[in-house]
């Protein structure tokens, strides 16, 4: 991650917190019932702790690390995390001391060489890996849906990073350090959302920071996310408070030798 990454993703840490979506509970029994034992985990590069708390449900001791200070301060506390500033490339932990190690829609934003040597030297034998992300959100009303995929895919097009190719890849570009298979189908995020929640969401993408970037700043971001409220006011149907949308899971999984 550079630099510039890094303070932005310290500025948007509140709204990560509050406006990013919740992984389900499917998703961490079914990643407990593959580890070899469900004595510690790796959250790594864990943002504010959205997959951190679920991993707590199974696993006796959490390690949560993520480069961004401001992201671990926005983290929801829990006596079984252990939240702290760190590289995933660089983590400190002891050698061969987790069972599991997940990193949540993160993957392609590290230096997946020096991190992939990291997880070989912090796993025990046989440990489970996994690579977490989603799609793009589903199930909407027609017109909403429409102008979703048109606002992703090619509205804020040139403004998506590089690593937003592999996220768009399922990750399948990306060199797994073991033999891996694809996530289960069938898991997916459930969010019942408002228009504020779901315009909430949008402002997160790393699409509005470059957009900040190369437009002038933040002024131009607040005029882009006033419109995409006009619009979304438009569309969002009238008989409808909240919606109910669906992110499925990708990524990719295996054991270490």
């Amino acid at each position: 991650m550079t630099p510039a990454d890094k303070g932005w993703f310290d500025s948007v840490a509140v709204d990560y917190a509050r406006c990013r979506p919740h992984y389900p509970d499917a998703f961490f029994a079914w990643m407990a019932d593959q580890a070899p034992a469900l004595n510690q985990c790796w959250d790594a590069a864990c943002g504010s702790g959205q997959a951190s708390i679920g991993l707590s449900r199974w696993f006796n001791h959490v390690e949560a690390t993520d480069l961004s200070p401001g992201q671990i301060a926005a983290a929801k506390p829990s006596s079984r995390i252990h939240y702290r500033q760190g590289a995933a490339e660089q983590s400190d932990l002891n050698s061969g001391s987790m069972d599991a190690v997940l990193v949540a829609a993160a993957i392609h934003w590290l230096d997946l060489e020096r991190f992939n040597r990291e997880v070989h030297r912090v796993m025990r034998p046989g440990g489970l890996l996994v690579w977490l992300g989603y799609e793009p959100i589903q199930g909407a009303p027609e017109d909403l849906q429409i102008w979703l995929n048109t606002l992703y895919h090619e509205r804020l097009n040139q403004f998506w990073p590089p690593q937003r190719s592999h996220v768009d890849n399922c990750y399948a570009d990306l060199e797994f350090p073991a033999c891996d298979q694809p996530l289960p189908q069938g898991l997916h995020i459930t969010e019942h959302w408002t228009r504020t929640d779901l315009l909430g969401f949008i402002s997160t993408w790393s699409a509005l920071r470059r957009a900040s970037q190369q437009n002038d700043g933040d002024d131009k971001v607040c005029s882009l996310i006033n419109t995409l409220s006009e619009e979304l006011n438009q569309i969002w149907p009238a008989d409808s408070e909240k919606l109910t949308l669906r992110f499925p899971l990708m990524g990719r999984w295996g054991l270490l030798p």
